[in-house]
């Protein structure tokens, strides 16, 4: 019996059983993902209907807060020094009233900052809570309009109930607090709610992130060191959303499915028992090992039989080979069938490889020097070997063949490869180029340093009809597909004898140096020198300025169409007028770069000496054009990311101004709101708006104030009053430039309006 027959059988055999058991391994992970999907599935929905709930009710807190501290009719609360009793009783009566309507809200705590008085709907005894007393102190620490888990003291309010407390603050311009809201929304709603989920053995609870504390239905506020560990280091991750995960062994193993809620800073978990999937695996389990076990027994079966077919050509080989030299052998022995034929024909493969490689070296070598010695007109050197030469190869050089010089586009990236590698894709690349490039008697490349390959193509007698153009493409597709290296084409033209030769190689150069004109896998021919250096381009000013202008507004897009234009102008002449036309343009925009750095509160940060040492060593227009236009992209994103953070800061500045225009407002104190330079806050701001911080204020003041004179009929100095302006003349000055008539015409003129209108209607 032979090993290799033994082998085959084996390696068949367990080729069966791995993939027998992948395809169960697969079927029980697919398995367990299924019911794992579908109790997050539950979860999540579950999660989401309570999410709901708690979003409508922090909307409710919102509106309702900003109501309350809106109102007008509560002003004395916090203005008036002394409030009496019933007043403030009244007062706490309608917001009491207020809020009853939403079963939710639990109490109302007030504090005013020019009395410094408490106020609750609950008692009046409010000032004993230390909680809101801190929460006033510190504002600037705490999240406003974020419910807060606390439970209420009971010194305070004469109620200890679990409450989650939504806190806002008013400040003046000197960032006191001049008024103070705490909502108390009641936790037993939401508890109840939690608890309807314990009839499926769950336990469902909700995280603050903000105090690091949980709550479930036994209302109960605990610390986060009672959770599940992994569960708590899930909530530190920022990416938070929603998910599910499992913890813990076997029939201890639990799911956890959480839903991060971003407006209240809370985390909804639901944590249960995993037994349902514990007992279903153990089923599914048992099942796919049994049909495992019996189909494994069948592959066997089929390893032997397919084993078999395969071995037997090898095995009629192996008795032809062995038989002369096994007849003396007991045939009952485990014959080594590889070991005998590998015996057999190492040492002729070595024979023949040696004297193959030796030969094909030596010759290679000798083609490339002696190649070399022609082109580079070095007469000693090509003398001597021109014996050598013409053993080997005859008089291949008085043959009419076709000079092709070939140069790899990116060679500083080639150059970086290690040796190995550099030879492996020289190897390659020549013996691809002889074989597209045979047109039917033989092809022959040498590499002359450089990424430079010189490819010499022996014509038949019907060299007109062969499509060079085609040939080549084909060749640089190819060559491109095995290495990852764009080759370009320069045609020489057809030689026959070395000084025809020379005379093609230098005519291959030249056209080698307009190879940065032209984007990369170029192919050129000699009528291309024709065109280029009999034509006389001008540098276009014009264009270079209008590109100018669209870099210095951002415009990337355009700037680099336009760009383009000027490449494609300065290469319709010759190459040095093409370098002098770059060289021009690349230091205006080097120049305009500075210019832009010296009005910029934010440098550009681009490196132009770095730019110019890149530039010099382009090899191809694609190249150039990269390196232009990644500066050109450096300059309008970085404008455009300015832009984007100011814009950001200043609809800040100007939501700020919108919510306090009534108030002492300068630019020294928004300034030092913003923890801004006055110089600064002021630039950034008449860049993005058009006007000055002081004139935006002064534009949103007189809107309100005509608005007040059409829509009410308050006095002129009330609405100066209402609108932040204490100065009689300067306020008749600035309406008047705004709106081009006084305060009082300007009522007038627009209520005549208003009844010559009504009574057209009426008509």
């Amino acid at each position: 019996m032979s090993r290799t027959f033994v082998k085959i059988v084996g390696l068949i055999s367990f080729l069966l059983v791995i993939v027998l058991t992948g395809f169960a391994i697969a079927a029980f992970k697919s398995f367990e993902g299924i019911v794992t999907e579908r109790i997050f599935e539950e979860n999540s929905r579950e999660l989401r209907i309570i999410s709901n709930s708690i979003k409508r009710m922090h909307e409710d807190v919102k509106a309702f807060t900003f109501r309350q501290l809106d109102d007008p009719s509560l002003t004395p609360l916090f203005e008036k020094e002394n409030v009496e009793f019933a007043e403030m009783y009244g007062y706490m009566r309608d917001i009491k009233r207020d809020f009853e309507i939403n079963p939710t809200f639990h109490s109302v705590s007030i504090y005013s900052g020019n009395t410094g008085r408490f106020y609750s709907t609950l008692s009046s005894k409010t000032e004993k809570d230390a909680f809101f007393a801190e929460a006033i102190r510190n504002y600037r620490e705490m999240p406003a309009l974020t419910p807060i888990p606390r439970v209420l003291p009971y010194e305070a309010y004469n109620n200890d109930d679990t409450v989650f407390t939504y806190f806002y603050f008013q400040t003046d311009s000197d960032n006191k607090v001049t008024k103070a809201m705490g909502v108390n929304v009641d936790a037993a709603w939401l508890c109840d709610t939690l608890s309807g989920l314990k009839g499926r053995s769950v336990r469902a609870y909700i995280i603050d992130r903000t105090s690091r504390t949980y709550i479930d239905d036994s209302r109960q506020i605990r610390g986060l060191e009672t959770l599940n560990h992994a569960l708590v280091d899930k909530l530190d991750q920022p990416d938070l959303d929603t998910g599910s995960f499992e913890t813990g062994k076997s029939e201890e193993q639990r799911i956890f499915t959480y839903l991060w809620m971003p407006e209240t800073n809370w985390v909804l978990v639901v944590e249960e028992p995993n037994f349902f999937l514990h007992q279903s695996l153990q089923i599914v389990k048992k099942v796919i090992l049994q049909i495992t076990l019996v189909v494994a027994i069948l592959a066997l079966v089929v390893a032997s039989f397919i084993s078999h077919r395969i071995y037997h050509p090898f095995g009629r080989l192996l008795r032809e080979v062995a038989g002369p030299r096994q007849k003396n052998e007991s045939r009952v022995q485990l014959l080594d069938d590889v070991q005998l034929l590998s015996d057999v024909f190492r040492t002729n493969k070595r024979l023949l490889h040696d004297y193959d490689s030796y030969k094909h070296s030596a010759d290679a070598i000798l083609l490339e020097n002696y190649i070399k010695a022609v082109l580079m007109e070095n007469n000693s050197i090509a003398n001597q070997l021109t014996g050598e030469f013409s053993s080997v190869y005859g008089n291949m050089l008085d043959r009419e063949m076709l000079l092709l010089l070939l140069k790899i586009d990116d060679r500083q990236q080639f150059e970086q490869l290690d040796s190995a590698r550099k030879k492996a894709y020289r190897f390659i690349i020549m013996n691809v180029a002889e074989e597209v490039l045979d047109a039917g008697n033989a092809a022959k490349a040498v590499y002359i340093g450089d990424g430079q390959f010189i490819l010499l193509i022996f014509l038949p007698e019907a060299k007109d009809r062969i499509v060079w153009e085609e040939k080549i493409r084909f060749l640089q597709s190819t060559v491109q597909g095995y290495t990852q290296i764009s080759l370009s084409a320069f045609v020489g033209g057809y030689v026959q004898g070395a000084e025809s030769l020379v005379h093609a190689y230098n005519t291959a150069a030249t056209l080698l140096r307009y190879s940065i004109i032209y984007s990369r896998g170029a192919i050129l021919e000699p009528s291309l020198l024709e065109v280029h250096e009999h034509h006389a381009v001008a540098y276009d000013e014009g264009l270079e300025e209008r590109i100018l202008d669209q870099i210095r507004a951002g415009n990337g897009l355009e700037a680099k169409a336009l760009f383009d234009k000027l490449v494609q102008t300065a290469s319709r002449g010759d190459i040095e007028s093409y370098m002098l036309s770059i060289t021009r343009f690349s230091l205006a925009l080097g120049k305009t770069i500075d210019i832009l750095n010296k009005s910029r509160i934010e440098k550009i940060p681009i490196s132009m000496k770095d730019f110019y040492i890149r530039l010099a060593s382009f090899e191809s227009a694609d190249m150039l054009k990269r390196q232009f236009y990644d500066v050109i992209d450096s300059i309008t994103e970085q404008k455009s990311l300015v832009e984007t953070r100011h814009d950001a800061l200043v609809e800040s500045i100007r939501k700020y101004i919108g919510d306090r225009f009534t108030e002492e407002l300068s630019l020294k104190a928004i300034a030092a709101e913003f923890k801004l330079s006055q110089g600064y806050l002021g630039t950034i701001f008449k860049e993005s708006v058009g006007v000055s911080v002081l004139d935006y204020i002064n534009h949103i003041r007189l809107d309100r104030s005509a608005e007040l004179l059409l829509q009410t009929e308050l006095s002129i100095g009330e609405i100066m009053e209402r609108t932040g302006f204490h100065n009689e003349s300067s306020f008749y000055k600035l309406f008047k430039r705004r709106f081009g008539a006084t305060p009082k015409a300007y009522r007038v003129d627009n209520e005549i309006i208003s009844k010559v209108g009504k009574k057209e209607e009426i008509t």
